[in-house]
């Protein structure tokens, strides 16, 4: 797996990268706004703010939304166990209601 100093650096080569094709005059048509279709669909798909972030801003956000996605699933396995035992004790409950009429 590559380092966070890597991905850093390979952001900076596909931004240079990126700023000598639109230099040299790239292929694509362009829209109104200078953008590519497909930049202009790719940014839709994103957050504004998380296109102006970091590599390592983005792991971070990336680790704290798996982080809550575990906890998320945790508690509805967790809900769904007590709801279940409820379900037994109501189901037990009725029994003993049949039984004793």
């Amino acid at each position: 797996m590559a380092s966070l100093e890597d991905l850093d650096d390979m952001e900076r080569e596909e931004d240079k990268d990126q700023k000598k094709q639109g230099e040299n005059g790239d292929a694509e048509m362009k829209d109104t706004d200078g953008e590519t279709k497909q930049e202009k669909k790719e940014e839709d798909d994103f957050d504004p703010e998380i296109l102006n972030m970091g590599t390592r801003d983005i792991i971070t956000r990336r680790r704290l939304l798996e982080n809550d996605s575990r906890i998320m699933r945790s508690e509805y396995q967790r809900l769904t166990h007590e709801k279940q035992a409820m379900n037994e004790k109501i189901k037990d409950n009725m029994d003993k209601i049949e039984n004793n009429r």
